[in-house]
């Protein structure tokens, strides 16, 4: 009986991370419900398998599929390191802003994001540092834009994005309630 369930959640988590690259350790948990010991077990057996792979990025413990269906092989470097912050709330945010709107002053990403100056801030840092933005100045001040917009272009269209929760669909409700 132990058996079954630990081989049904190794095939969980197999499948999860297949589906969506780049997903964090604690969301897997909180998506599957899988004890984060048992899970951290699997993602070990799994790993020592090459069936998954496991890179520690921004503080986050991200994995990836050993061989993704979509690149026929392993994810590249460059897109894993995007792949970690499109899971990511905020960073997702910022770069899908950027994708759709084009360049943009940091004052106006506070405003249509609904963040602090202080956390996009910290995330813009993250975001440059990964190579993924890029800050300009210009007459009427800074502004940022992708570093590559066809490479976020490409990764959006090969990899679905986490489905909403009804969680994340109420807090998004409820923040828009009381701004």
């Amino acid at each position: 009986m132990a058996e079954d369930r630990a081989a049904s959640w190794a095939e969980a988590l197999l499948t999860f991370v297949q589906r969506y690259p780049g997903v964090h350790l604690r969301e897997i948990r909180r998506r599957l419900g899988i004890p984060i010991g048992t899970l951290d077990y699997h993602l070990y057996r799994l790993g020592k398998e090459g069936l998954i792979s496991v890179r520690f990025q921004g503080g986050y413990k991200c994995c990836y599929p050993g061989t993704s269906e979509v690149e026929r092989g392993p994810i590249p470097a460059p897109e894993q390191v995007l792949l970690a912050l499109l899971r990511q709330a905020l960073p997702r945010a910022i770069l899908l802003h950027l994708y759709l709107e084009g360049p943009t002053a940091p004052s106006v990403l506070v405003g249509a994001l609904g963040t602090t100056a202080p956390n996009l801030s910290y995330f813009l840092k993250r975001l440059e540092g990964a190579g993924v933005i890029v800050r300009e100045e210009v007459e009427k001040g800074r502004i940022l834009r992708l570093a590559d917009p066809k490479g976020i272009h490409s990764v959006l269209l090969k990899y679905p994005p986490l489905p909403e929760t009804p969680v994340d669909r109420f807090l998004t409700f409820w923040g828009e309630l009381h701004p």
